[in-house]
């Protein structure tokens, strides 16, 4: 036999180390893969938010998962409440996404939107489009 397989002693194999086992999960409750799916892209969607091509789908998505984890979680799989959570975050990222829609389009239609637009249609250099720029917000400090 090899010398790595030998006791110290040389009179015999060494014995394997016994590696204990992670718990088995609780019987009864099956994990819910959609719920914790659900919790991540809503918390995704609400974090990314300000990059509106990213965060918008994600929270359609995180309602989507949160739906199906929730009758998921009816026939007896867990993770209702992370499937609730993640329900909720991609709503909450849906209507600030669309009170931020609705403040920017009454702002551009607005007058002073709308004179904006005007003068950067106009505007044929950089520097002349940034004095529009800047005489916007200074009308808007007012």
């Amino acid at each position: 036999m090899s010398d790595a397989h030998r006791s110290p002693d040389s009179t015999g194999p060494t014995a394997q180390p016994a590696y204990a086992s992670a718990p088995a999960p609780a019987p009864g409750k099956a994990r819910n893969g959609l719920a914790v799916a659900a919790l991540v892209t809503g918390i995704a969607s609400l974090l990314l938010l300000w990059l509106w091509f990213v965060g918008i789908p994600l929270a359609l998505v995180a309602i989507g998962l949160g739906i199906a984890a929730l009758r998921r979680a009816r026939g007896g799989a867990g993770g209702r409440g992370m499937a609730i959570t993640g329900l909720t975050l991609g709503a909450v990222t849906v209507v600030i996404a669309g009170i931020l829609v609705a403040v920017g389009v009454s702002l551009l239609n607005s007058d002073e939107g709308k004179d904006l637009r005007s003068c950067l249609d106009t505007a044929q250099t950089q520097q002349e489009q940034q004095a529009c720029t800047d005489r916007f917000n200074d009308g808007a400090d007012d």
